[in-house]
């Protein structure tokens, strides 16, 4: 990194905003009270990853109104969607993300309380990185046409985050190729743009057993492909031993299917893993001892096991050039300024999870990037990653939550419902906004990000996507999983327990 970079990167103090980025917070602040209802609808759909159909509706109707060509159910997700506008320029990238996680009911409420109803919730205000995104790139449209300047913009709706489903088959079907640059945001517990460190990279496998079913009273008539998968969990465990700790791996996994009667000996058990490192190598040793434990489990109980790849994702790219784009948008927005009953609000969660309740419970400053503050999630995993092998790509982070360490899944997913959300979300968007008008008032930025991606490309090698040709999505390969089931069932207006009792 040059001395003149780093010092860029190194200073907070504000910096002017042209005349049309004046234009872009004005269409912004024309847009808050829509940005707000988005929001809070997306958190009331509380729609899992695969399923998250009318969340992405939410945000297409947002686009299509303001002029934008809409195309959805791509690479075979109905909760997918392609946004474009302008016909010529450079092309600017926005993400959109919106699926909630199954199991956090928690309401915008600051002691442990479930929302009656809820099934699913956020954890990371994901209700919020696809409103934002819209917003800015609907304010980006409007400024070019208003100041003619040439510039086109990509938006796309990514389903599963949380799975890191989406963005790897998108890439794979050729939908992230074509932009000059991708400009993405994430809630973190500060505000900085990400320099070197980058989120983790995974790989989900679904492994499938395939045995005998039998009277269960007759074991030895059949053979038990649940034995095979509690086998591979019990190997899986002794041979994380042998996993190197620098790799900073890690192995979860969930039961999809455990039998379906307990009078019968399981004919097929199925579990979705998430393999983690921090490395493509060492997701190939982690993937090695799953496969190992599972083969070796197969074996011993005489049942078949098949696997099949639903997501991948690649590891981060750095680029120097668009971190400083991105700084620069964060120094023309300013951090987030949070209301003082949101801040209320934060003292009550402190009191409730025992921590001293200070005036400040926020981060209402600029994080330099230098400081590397996302080294906190560099053992998780996120899709984002995907973006930097086809274009130049920056990610934002803005303040969300409370300052400090780690808070419990209710505490967090608190906040994702309140007022002091749609202040990290407004943020977001002024940041994106004038982050990609950084990018195309001065084509130079955007040729010496291009070459800087070129240069790294060349040292790091190229990688293609993850997913392999032809590969079904994870419903389409493996069937429809618990979660997904759930929600179907919840919506469908079934008089459950007109049955159950």
């Amino acid at each position: 990194m040059s001395t003149s970079l780093a010092d860029e990167l190194a200073a907070t103090a504000p910096l002017s905003v042209s005349a049309a980025g004046r234009t872009a917070l004005a269409d912004l602040a024309a847009q808050d009270a829509a940005v707000r209802r988005m929001t809070r609808r997306i958190w009331e759909l509380a729609e899992p990853g695969l399923t998250e159909v009318a969340s992405a509706r939410v945000l297409t109707d947002h686009l299509r109104a303001a002029g934008f060509d809409v195309e959805t159910g791509v690479a075979g997700f109905p909760s997918a969607f392609v946004a474009t506008w302008g016909s010529a320029g450079p092309e600017i990238g926005f993400s959109c993300e919106y699926d909630a996680t199954p199991g956090e009911t928690q309401d915008h409420l600051p002691h442990p309380a479930a929302r009656p109803g809820r099934r699913a919730g956020f954890t990371d205000l994901h209700n919020g990185i696809g409103t934002a995104s819209a917003a800015a790139a609907v304010a980006l449209a409007r400024t070019l046409e208003r100041h003619g300047l040439p510039g086109r913009i990509r938006v796309l709706g990514t389903p599963a985050e949380k799975l890191c489903v989406g963005k790897p088959f998108l890439a794979r079907d050729g939908h992230l190729d074509g932009p000059d640059a991708y400009v993405a945001w994430h809630p973190r517990a500060y505000t900085t743009v990400e320099l070197d460190d980058g989120p983790g990279i995974q790989t989900g496998t679904v492994l499938t057993f395939a045995g005998r079913t039998a009277y269960s009273a007759r074991p030895w008539d059949g053979a038990s492909a649940l034995d095979a998968l509690v086998l591979t969990d019990v190997l899986l465990r002794y041979l994380r031993d042998t996993i190197p700790a620098a790799l900073r791996a890690s192995v979860s996994r969930v039961v999809t299917d455990g039998g379906l009667h307990p009078t019968s000996v399981p004919g097929s058990s199925q579990a979705w893993f998430i393999e983690r490192a921090t490395t493509l190598e060492g997701l190939d040793v982690v993937h090695d001892r799953l496969l190992r434990a599972a083969r070796g489990a197969a074996t011993a109980l005489d049942v078949e096991v098949t696997e099949q790849r639903v997501s991948g994702t690649r590891p981060w790219l750095p680029n120097h050039t668009m971190a400083a784009a991105g700084w620069r948008g964060l120094r023309r927005a300013g951090a987030p300024r949070f209301a003082g009953e949101d801040k209320e609000f934060g003292r009550a969660v402190l009191r409730e999870v025992g921590r001293p309740a200070v005036a400040d419970p926020f981060d209402e400053e600029l994080t330099p990037p230098a400081n590397r503050a996302g080294r906190d999630f560099a053992g998780g995993a996120d899709d984002v990653t995907e973006y930097c092998w086809h274009a130049p790509t920056v990610r934002l982070y803005v303040a969300h939550g409370l300052a400090g360490p780690h808070l419990p899944n209710w505490a967090r997913s608190a906040f994702t419902g309140g007022g002091s959300a749609h202040t990290t979300v407004a943020t977001a968007a002024r940041a994106m906004a004038l982050t990609a008008l950084d990018l195309l008032e001065d084509p130079a930025v955007l040729t010496a990000a291009a070459s800087e991606r070129a240069e790294r490309v060349a040292i790091a090698g190229a990688v293609a996507p993850r997913i392999p040709a032809g590969a079904p999505t994870p419903v389409a390969a493996v069937g429809m999983p618990p979660f997904v089931t759930a929600h179907l069932l919840a919506g469908s207006g079934l008089d459950v327990a007109a049955v159950t009792g």
